[in-house]
């Protein structure tokens, strides 16, 4: 059954990069929009407004506040929910109270990546990019990912793109200031 399974999903692959286009097409004629939001739970809203999503919702075991962390980031946050039946978990992760990421991720054991795959490429055509570990639809403002081992991702491209910038700025502010106290010695 794996085996079958994995040949699928190797093909799959194989399909979906031999009809990516050169420059990757941002958003495809004839297929739906991505999406911005997961169940009802949309980027924008605040936590407080997922916390209350996620404990109407029966898809999720939203236990409280102790599901609550800090990331390394001041203004990021993370809410944790346990999930059921097709996926184990989700994470919801905000920057400045506001959701910017969905991070679902999938069961093996009741659904499989090829499944997944051809659902999403039936809805929003051809992935802009594919590897054997990641493949991800991209519109400019949205990107859902799929990454192995199995995990759905919607992220907020706006937001994701800063949040890219401040760490490189970060990174060559760190580079400049170890320069700088090298030349100390």
């Amino acid at each position: 059954m794996y085996k079958k399974t994995a040949f699928k999903a190797f093909f799959g692959l194989i399909a979906a990069i031999m009809f990516l286009s050169a420059d990757g097409l941002a958003a495809q004629e004839g297929f739906s929009p991505l999406p911005r939001q997961y169940r009802g739970i949309e980027f924008g809203m605040s936590a407080d407004m997922v916390k209350e999503k996620l404990s109407k919702d029966g898809w999720f075991n939203y236990r409280g506040e102790e599901d609550v962390s800090l990331l390394e980031r001041p203004r990021a946050s993370l809410i944790e929910a346990e999930g059921s039946l097709f996926f184990s978990r989700g994470l919801f992760q905000f920057e400045n109270n506001i959701l910017v990421a969905i991070i679902l991720e999938l069961d093996p054991n009741t659904i499989d990546w090829y499944t997944v795959f051809t659902s999403m490429q039936n809805k929003y055509g051809v992935p802009n990019e594919a590897t054997p570990g990641r493949m991800w639809w991209e519109d400019g403002n949205t990107r859902l990912a799929m990454e192995r081992p199995f995990t759905v991702k919607y992220l907020d491209m706006e937001v994701f793109d800063a949040m890219l910038a401040e760490e490189m700025d970060r990174a060559v502010w760190r580079e400049r200031a170890r320069g700088e106290f090298l030349d100390e010695f």
